[in-house]
């Protein structure tokens, strides 16, 4: 059947009209989220408890190493330097140009890459992939910014979680032949925790990819060791081999009230740390570290494959002791989660559940300073204030374990199939 030249000049010119908007959309909220909301915080429902005080760090990182000053070797701050030496080859360009300049850029990188995310998840899904479906993503996380709180804190703080999941997604539902691996292992050299998807490879015995990883990653690391040596020297064998990199946050109380992680939970209420509460935080975190990898190779084999990224990435995001809610860049993932299961499954329930939780500015109910005295209503309430997206995220990955073999993954393994021959 011929298609009308008409029909032709009409979808294209809607696929840039799209294009067009979402681009304008992102850049718009870059600059409100850069230079106007700070100002008054009127905008956003996740609030700006600092305004880019880590990428500020970050730049501020970079002119440290620029004249000479060694990282990692002492506090300066708060916000001090916590990722692998290659990670400054992704900040060394915010100092080439003013800092403001720098700051709304990295705004509209992290936007992007939220709408990279949801349209590389839209294409597997649909396997469809345009101008229209990514100006419709742009739009989409443009407008969920403003009622996602993980999202704008992320804007806030000028974080690294959505430039990073959409490398990982990128290699995970994209990428096929040789070149799959590469994105992970370049993540990976940044900040270790997209290495998780080496394991799920290696489980599922996916050879290839998991050693393309390892050869990108190493090769990143070993560039960045020619080049920045002792700062290289410092991370690997005194920043990780000291232990510090867990035990300054012990008495850190930001971390006790807020912080997601498996780890922290036995570091507030009804637990009180100590080498009991280390000790059983280390178990709890290799044992959701588990749980994540088992759950998302399931989900894999049985034909569930964006949802099996996302377990993934949960797993990844929740397998350390520290767990920022900036860190949840798959939260706008979790709609096309429960549209992938379905949306009266288990899981499917849980991932809008989780959804639901993940737009609740509970940063308002974390009373950093709340004395715990006794047990009353309040104290269950900040107990699940301080707890819901561990709570609700772990609610996900345990509910995948209910969903049915899909019935076209048979199809669906003889492409992956026919994927891992080329």
């Amino acid at each position: 059947m011929k298609v009308p030249n008409a029909l032709i000049v009409r979808l294209r010119t809607s696929n840039i009209t799209w294009l067009v908007v979402g681009v304008s959309a992102v850049l718009l909220m870059a600059w409100l989220a850069t230079y106007q909301i700070p100002r008054g915080n009127w905008f956003f429902t996740g609030h700006y408890a600092c305004q880019f005080c880590d990428i500020k760090s970050r730049i501020g990182d970079v002119w440290n190493v620029r004249e000479g000053r060694v990282l990692y070797t002492f506090y300066p701050h708060k916000q001090y330097f916590t990722y692998p030496p290659a990670a400054l080859f992704l900040f060394y360009p915010l100092t080439w140009v003013p800092k403001m300049v720098a700051i709304y850029l990295w705004s509209a990188l992290s936007i992007f890459a939220y709408g990279g995310l949801v349209a590389t998840a839209w294409f597997w899904l649909r396997r469809e992939f345009s101008g229209r479906t990514v100006g419709i993503s742009l739009v989409a996380v443009a407008v969920g910014i403003t009622f996602i709180p993980t999202m704008s804190i992320l804007l806030s703080q000028g974080q690294t979680a959505s430039i990073l999941a959409f490398m990982v997604a990128a290699d995970a539902l994209v990428i096929r032949g040789r070149g799959r691996g590469v994105l992970t292992g370049v993540a990976a050299a940044l900040k270790i925790y997209p290495i998780f998807f080496v394991g799920f490879w290696i489980v599922r015995r996916e050879w290839r990819p998991a050693v393309t990883a390892l050869t990108s990653g190493a090769a990143t690391t070993l560039l960045a060791w020619a080049i920045w040596p002792h700062h290289s020297f410092r991370f690997f064998f005194e920043r990780l081999s000291s232990g510090k990199e867990i035990s300054h946050f012990h008495d850190n109380i930001h971390w006790r009230s807020s912080s997601a992680s498996p780890y922290s939970f036995f570091y507030r209420p009804p637990f009180h740390g100590g080498a009991l509460g280390s000790t059983l935080g280390m178990i709890a975190v290799a044992a959701v570290a588990v749980l994540g990898m088992f759950a998302a190779v399931r989900l894999y084999r049985n034909g569930y494959r964006l949802s099996s990224f996302v377990v993934a990435l949960m797993g990844s995001t929740l397998a350390a002791p520290v767990v920022w809610d900036h860190y949840f860049a798959w939260a706008v993932l979790l709609p096309l989660v429960a549209y992938e299961v379905g949306w009266r499954r288990p899981m499917g329930l849980a991932a809008v559940a989780a959804f639901i939780a993940l737009v609740v500015p509970w940063g308002l109910a974390r009373d950093e300073n709340f004395s715990y005295v006794g047990f009353d209503v309040i104290t269950v309430l900040l107990f699940f204030a301080r707890n819901a997206l561990l709570f609700t995220t772990l609610l996900v990955m345990l509910l995948s374990w209910s969903l049915p073999l899909r019935n076209d993954s048979s199809r669906e393994r003889v492409e992956l199939a026919e994927g891992h021959r080329s």
